[in-house]
């Protein structure tokens, strides 16, 4: 930077404030400098610059499974978000394999990142507990565990299965299965405590089964949909935990010969860009992703700004999007 700077007859402040592409240079001073950057084919010690500064700008994301369109969507919005700030965003996808997190997680603890996101990969967690010895903060997104208590946005998901239960009780279906996403995550649990403890609370008595999933996928949610149809044969409303596993169901439905939403009402959760294209339309409760990711990020800067975060955690709410999967009950 000095060379360039004794090059053009400037400070190295002025090729700084080029190089950072910083208001207040004029665009002769700029092209000259730039000018120069290219003759002498030099190239900013990044390295240099975040041991002055104690800032690498670049953050981190864990995700249990970017594959997954819901987190592959949480995880763009995120880069987006980050990338439009000035930061970069390292992706470590932790296939929901506890071993593997634990992996990255000290991976991380030794290379210089200033901040991690975390959507964690299985319950206890106890990765943000190691990078808080080590001085990197983070933020969990979406899956929050039981017990954590640090920097969190996450779905109201006792909500959004109270909110499930709701629409098909008003639609007057009182047998019911809930087919939930793996117990060893909370917000599967939340899930189906929202849903269940509604339809407990009825007026009108409600038979209610659960079965869970072995995934989040569509395939782990037409294997449970079999099972239930086999233990529950006159259900008329489901609940899936996720959009995808509600698309498997439907798969499983159809298989049985029963007709949707004739003989079987069926409503999911995310919102994902499929769900209105399947046949039926897929009635679902929507939860903003992006906005989930994206607040995330802005939280993480925060707290690496020093700032005092106005909340330590922000719940989601979710809404319930209507469309042609659920009706009222067909048959008895």
């Amino acid at each position: 930077m000095r060379d360039v700077a004794a090059l053009v007859g400037v400070s190295k402040q002025t090729v700084s404030a080029v190089i950072n592409d910083k208001p207040g240079i004029t665009e002769e001073t700029r092209a000259r400098v730039l000018a120069a950057i290219e003759r002498l084919r030099y190239r900013p010690d990044h390295t240099a610059r975040s041991l002055r500064s104690g800032k690498t700008g670049t953050l981190a994301l864990f995700v249990s499974d970017v594959s997954n369109s819901v987190l592959g969507r949480m995880a763009s919005a995120a880069e987006n978000y980050a990338h439009s700030v000035n930061y970069n965003l390292i992706l470590y996808n932790t296939h929901d394999d506890a071993e593997r997190e634990m992996a990255y997680v000290n991976t991380v603890a030794h290379r210089s990142v200033d901040g991690v996101l975390f959507v964690a990969a299985t319950e206890p967690h106890r990765g943000h507990e190691i990078l808080e010895a080590v001085g990197i903060p983070s933020v969990t997104v979406d899956r929050v565990p039981e017990g954590y208590d640090g920097a969190s946005i996450a779905l109201d998901n006792l909500k959004a299965g109270r909110l499930a239960a709701e629409h098909l009780l008003e639609l007057g279906h009182t047998r019911l299965v809930h087919l939930a996403g793996p117990f060893g995550l909370r917000l599967a649990r939340e899930r189906q405590r929202g849903f269940v403890e509604a339809l407990q609370r009825a007026d009108r008595r409600a038979e209610v089964d659960v079965e869970a999933a072995a995934g989040w996928g569509c395939q782990p949610g037409y294997e449970a949909m079999q099972r239930l149809l086999k233990r529950c044969p006159r259900l008329t409303a489901l609940f899936a935990a996720t959009d995808h596993s509600a698309i498997g169901a439907m798969h499983a439905i159809r298989e049985a010969g029963l007709r949707i939403p004739g003989d079987v009402s069926v409503i999911g959760l995310d919102n994902i860009e499929m769900a209105a294209f399947v046949d039926p339309p897929l009635t679902t409760i929507r939860q903003f992703l992006p906005q989930m990711a994206t607040l995330g990020v802005q939280m993480l800067i925060d707290i690496l700004d020093g700032k005092e975060l106005s909340q330590q955690h922000v719940v989601i709410e979710p809404t319930l999007v209507v469309r042609q999967s659920t009706a009222p009950p067909g048959r008895e």
